[in-house]
Parts: C-alpha cells; structure tokens; sequence
C-alpha cells in the first residue's frame, strides 16, 4: 500500500447538450430555464423558426384548403356587413390575394415567425416588470423564455402535417378543425363568433406554451410561483386581445 492516497475528486456531471435540453422542456422545463438563464437565446429561436419553417414548407399544401376555407368565409362576412354581393371582379381580385398569400405563407414563414417570439419576449418582459410581479429579468433572458417557450409550437407543427396528411382537409371549412383544443368541434358558420374566438385560445399548444412562460418568468427573473401564476393569465389575456377583437368584430 502507497504511503500516500491521492484525493479522489468527483467530475460534475457534463451539462446537458442543446438537443437534451430540447426534450427536457418538454418533461423538465426548470432545469432547461436554469440552464439557459445567462445563455444567448438565438440557438433555441434559430431552431424555432427554422423548424417550424421546414415543417410548414413540406405540409402547406396539405392544409391549404382549409385555410382558403377560413379566408373566403372572412372575405364573405366583410361583403355581408357592408351589404354587398361580391362581384366577379371582386372574387377574382380575393383568389389572387389567397395564391399570395399562400405563396408568402410557404416560403416567408421565417420573417413573420422570427418577429413574433421577438414580440413575445417583449411582452414578457415587460409584463413581467408590472407591479405586483416585479421580476428581476434582463431582456435577453426574457428572450431565453420566449425561445424556449414557444418549443410546444413546433410539435403543434409536426401534428398539424400529420393531421394533414391522414385527414380529409378538403371537407373543412376552417383550419381550426385541426386545432388540439375544444373549437375542433365546433363550426364556424354557426358558433357565436365570440365565443369561436374564445375557443381558440383554449388550443393545448397555446396553453402549454403559456405554462412554460410562466414557469420561465419565475426562474429567470425570481419571482414566486404565485406571480408567475399570475403573470401566465396576464399574457394568456394579452394574447387573447386580437382574437376577441376579431370575434366581437364578427357579431
């Protein structure tokens, strides 16, 4: 036996990688937000639009019909209210505007998406600096939030092209017909306009990514789980402000 031991020193365990970490969101979001606090947020907002963008890319045309669907019925509801019939001008002019909007929905999915989570780490930012919630977050980690919060919506993507391809789009009349949410199974034409709109906010990709939000705000910016919970309803509400506007338009 030597005379002397060496010191045996424990290694820490390696940090999850940037892949791992993509399915810890999902099942262990704290230890991810933990992670990620002080880290840039482009690596999950890069991953974000461009997997959402190559998912969106190969599976538009599959939900294409659908989204026409909910197109046309906006265009007619517009002619309705200002007591017109739609002209055959007017109807030529709105299946040009659906081919290009089709077309920038296919191929320009990155610059509206890129935006977006932009916008939504504003907001959680600066929701999150409201009295009564007072987090103690840096923009970029708010962006951190966002960029990993919004993960949800790229499994929301990969579901919505399965539905695609194994569902009969052609026999929808609205895209909300593949939503993961109660408004699946209600019809547009003859729902409360209103209440439709309420219905899809209740999405469970919309909420998910609401609970990560929360959840987020409270570890990056030390707030208590009673504020994070509150600040989860607060953006779940602002969130919801276009879609009831749109619905109250509607009535």
């Amino acid at each position: 036996m030597p005379d002397t031991l060496e010191a045996t020193v424990a290694k820490p365990a390696p940090e999850p990688s940037f892949w791992e970490d993509l399915v810890d969101i999902f099942f262990a979001p704290v230890g991810v937000f933990q992670r990620w606090k002080k880290k840039s947020f482009w690596p999950p907002l890069l991953f974000v639009v461009i997997a959402t963008s190559i998912i969106s890319f190969f599976t538009f045309n599959t939900l294409a019909p659908a989204i026409e669907a909910d197109m046309d019925r906006a265009f007619n509801q517009q002619m309705a209210k200002s007591g017109q019939k739609p002209t055959a001008a007017q109807q030529e002019a709105m299946g040009k505007m659906r081919e290009r909007i089709g077309t920038f929905g296919r191929y320009a999915t990155p610059i509206p998406l890129f935006f977006f989570v932009f916008l939504l780490g504003f907001g959680v930012w600066l929701l999150g600096k409201m009295p009564g919630i007072n987090a103690n977050q840096s923009f970029g980690a708010a962006m951190v939030v966002a960029s990993w919060a919004y993960m949800p919506r790229v499994l929301g993507a990969v579901l919505g092209g399965v539905q695609g391809l194994t569902m009969d789009i052609s026999s929808m009349n609205t895209i909300q017909a593949i939503s993961l949410g109660p408004v699946r199974f209600f019809d547009p034409d003859t729902t409360n306009p209103l209440l439709y709109q309420f219905l899809t906010r209740l999405d469970l990709m919309t909420i998910w990514v609401t609970i990560l939000l929360a959840v987020g705000l409270s570890v990056t910016g030390n707030v208590t789980k009673g504020r994070a919970a509150a600040f989860g309803v607060l953006i779940w509400f602002a969130g919801s402000l276009w879609a009831l506007r749109t619905g109250l338009l509607a009535l």
